[in-house]
C-alpha cells in the first residue's frame, strides 16, 4: 500500500455564508393603463398585406362593369345633394363581408370601425347599415350582369369548361317561423282583422294632425301586415290549386310572415320554412355557373330552368350535366335528348318503382305485376293464384306502351288470396298493365348508365355538385337567409355565389391573372 502524499497547502475551514432573503413585500408586475389618450398614426394603405384577399376582391371588383349599378341613383356632379357611395365599394364590401360568413348589414357597420379589411376598403370611412341592406336586395338586374360577366373574366383565364357540369340541390332555411302558417280558415280572419285595422286609420294621403314617430311607424307596420296577409291569401290560392284531392286542398297552409316559403326536410330530419336551391357546377375548377332558387322540396323539375340559366348566363349549354336520382326522369331524360346534352344519372329500377306503387296500394308483394305469368306471347295473364286476366286495352303512359288486363270481379271476391291482391274494390276484379315498349330515349339513357364509363362518371358527381353547396353553408355561413321573400332570397344566393366565384379565382389564378 502505497504512503499518502502529504498536503501541499493547509486551508482551514471557511464558514458557511448565509443564501439572502428575498425583502418581504408585493411582487412587481408591470400594468396596463387604459385612462391614457394615445394619438397614432394610420396609413391605410399598410393596414393589409399585398395578398390580402381584399385587396384581390378590390382588384377584380374594378375589372367589371359597375354602371347598371348607379343607374337609379339622382345625384350628378355639380349639382345639389350628397354624393352616393361608389359601387364599387359597396359590392367589395358585400363580397368581403360573405367571404368571412358575414350576411348582417349592422354588422358590417360596426366592423368597419376596427376590423383592418374592411378599413382598407372604405378608407377608414363608416357606411349606414340602412345604405347597405338597401343596395344588397334593390340591384337584381345589375347583380345578374355582374355574375354572368364574372363568369366571362373566368372563362377568359380558363377557369370555365362547358364539356361537364354537374347539378344538385340544397335547402336553405327561411327568414319565417314553423309557427307561421296557417290555414285557409285562420288566414282568412287574420285578414279580415287587419283590414278593418287598416280601414280605421283613414287614408294615408289625405291630410292628417302631426303624428309621432311611433304613431307613423305602428301604422305602417299595420298596412305592411295587411299586404302580407293579401300576399299569403294568394299564394294559399295557387297552392290549392296544385292538389288534386279535396282533402289535400284543405290541409294546405302557408306563412303570413313569407307567403313564398315552403315546408321542407333537411338533413337533421327537422321541417323549416325554406328555399330549394338549385346550383350548376362546372366539373373543371368547381365554379358555379347558374343558380336560382325553387318552392319545391322535389328536384324532379329544377334542371331544365338550370340549364336555360346556363345558357342566359354563358351563352351556351353544356354538353354533358351529371345529376343525382332525385333529378332523373322521363321529362329530364327527353329535354336533354331534344338539347344534344348527354345526361348522366341515375334511374331507378322499374320493379323497385312498381313495388313501391304495390305497397302504397295494400297489395302483397308476392301479387305484384312481376309475379303474373304471360300466357301466349300476350295473349292472357295468369294470377299467383291460377286465375285468369284477359286483355283489357292498349295504352300509353309516359310514352310508354302498356298492355292493361283484368280478371273477372267474380273469381276476385271468391279467392282466399283477395286481401292480398285487391283490397279494394275485389267487386270490380284485379287490372295489371304489362309495359310492352319503353321510350326509346329511356331506354337508351338506362343501357347508356349500365357502363361502366358512365358508372364512373356518376361516382364524381358528389365531389363536385356538392362542393360549393357544403362550401355557401359552411364557409360562408348560409344556413338562413338574412331577407324575406322568394326575390330577395333568390338576390342573396346569387350575392353568395358571386362570392364563391370570386374566392376561386383568388384561390386558383394565374400568377398574372
Amino acid at each position: 500500500m502505497k504512503p499518502s502524499q502529504p498536503a501541499l497547502l493547509e486551508i482551514p475551514e471557511q464558514p458557511l455564508t448565509p443564501k439572502a432573503t428575498s425583502p418581504k413585500g408585493p411582487r412587481k408586475f408591470r400594468l396596463v393603463n387604459r385612462e391614457q389618450t394615445v394619438i397614432g398614426t394610420i396609413y391605410v394603405e399598410e393596414l393589409l398585406p399585398a395578398e390580402h384577399k381584399a385587396r384581390a376582391i378590390w382588384e377584380l371588383v374594378g375589372r367589371m362593369d359597375l354602371s347598371r349599378f348607379s343607374e337609379a341613383l339622382r345625384t350628378t356632379a355639380g349639382d345639389v345633394g350628397r354624393p352616393a357611395w361608389d359601387p364599387h365599394l359597396l359590392v367589395s364590401l358585400w363580397v368581403y363581408a360573405y367571404s368571412e360568413g358575414i350576411s348582417s348589414a349592422r354588422e358590417i357597420e360596426r366592423s368597419m370601425e376596427w376590423e383592418p379589411a374592411m378599413q382598407w376598403l372604405s378608407g377608414l370611412e363608416r357606411i349606414n347599415h340602412h345604405t347597405l341592406s338597401d343596395f344588397r336586395v334593390e340591384h337584381k338586374a345589375a347583380l345578374d350582369e355582374l355574375f354572368a360577366e364574372l363568369l366571362t373574366i373566368l372563362d377568359q383565364a380558363g377557369m370555365v369548361s362547358l364539356e361537364q357540369v354537374m347539378h344538385d340541390g340544397t335547402k336553405i332555411r327561411a327568414q319565417a317561423g314553423a309557427d307561421t302558417f296557417r290555414r285557409k280558415e285562420s288566414l282568412q280572419e287574420k285578414l279580415q282583422q287587419a283590414r278593418e285595422a287598416v280601414k280605421k286609420m283613414g287614408d294615408p294621403t289625405a291630410a292628417a294632425p302631426a303624428r309621432d314617430r311611433k304613431q307613423a311607424a305602428r301604422e305602417r307596420a299595420t298596412r305592411e301586415r295587411c299586404e302580407r296577409l293579401e300576399a299569403a291569401a294568394k299564394e294559399l290560392e295557387v297552392l290549392q290549386s296544385e292538389k288534386r284531392k279535396e282533402a289535400d286542398k284543405a290541409k294546405a297552409r302557408v306563412s303570413e310572415q313569407e307567403p313564398e316559403a315552403r315546408l321542407m326536410k333537411h338533413g337533421d330530419h327537422a321541417f323549416s320554412p325554406s328555399y330549394n336551391a338549385q346550383i350548376t357546377t362546372e366539373a373543371s375548377h368547381k365554379i358555379i355557373v347558374g343558380a336560382h332558387l325553387s318552392q319545391s322540396s322535389s328536384d324532379a323539375k329544377s334542371l331544365q330552368p338550370a340549364l336555360d340559366e346556363i345558357k342566359e348566363n354563358l351563352g351556351a349549354l353544356p354538353k354533358q350535366v351529371v345529376v343525382d336520382g332525385g333529378f332523373t326522369n322521363r321529362d329530364t331524360i327527353l329535354h336533354c335528348a331534344e338539347k344534344k346534352i348527354d345526361l348522366v344519372g341515375s334511374l331507378p329500377d322499374p320493379r323497385e318503382r312498381s313495388e313501391a306503387a304495390m305497397k302504397a296500394a295494400g297489395i302483397h308483394p308476392d301479387f305484384a305485376p312481376g309475379q303474373f305469368r304471360i300466357l301466349d306471347q300476350g295473349a292472357g295473364l295468369e294470377c299467383p293464384a291460377g286465375c285468369l286476366l284477359e286483355p283489357l286495352r292498349l295504352t300509353y303512359k309516359r310514352g310508354d306502351l302498356y298492355q292493361q288486363y283484368r280478371a273477372e270481379g267474380v273469381d276476385c271476391q271468391g279467392c282466399d288470396y283477395r286481401e292480398q291482391c285487391c283490397p279494394r274494390n275485389a267487386e270490380k276484379g284485379r287490372m295489371v298493365s304489362i309495359r310492352l315498349e319503353e321510350q326509346a330515349e329511356v331506354s337508351a339513357f338506362r343501357k347508356k348508365l349500365e357502363t361502366e364509363e358512365y358508372r364512373k362518371i356518376y361516382r364524381r358527381r358528389s365531389e363536385v355538385a356538392e362542393f360549393p353547396n357544403a362550401w355557401l353553408k359552411e364557409k360562408l355561413g348560409l344556413r338562413k337567409f338574412r331577407v324575406r321573400g322568394k326575390e330577395k332570397a333568390g338576390i342573396e344566393l346569387l350575392w353568395a355565389c358571386l362570392t364563391y366565384n370570386i374566392l376561386q379565382w383568388v384561390r386558383l389564378k394565374p400568377a398574372k391573372a
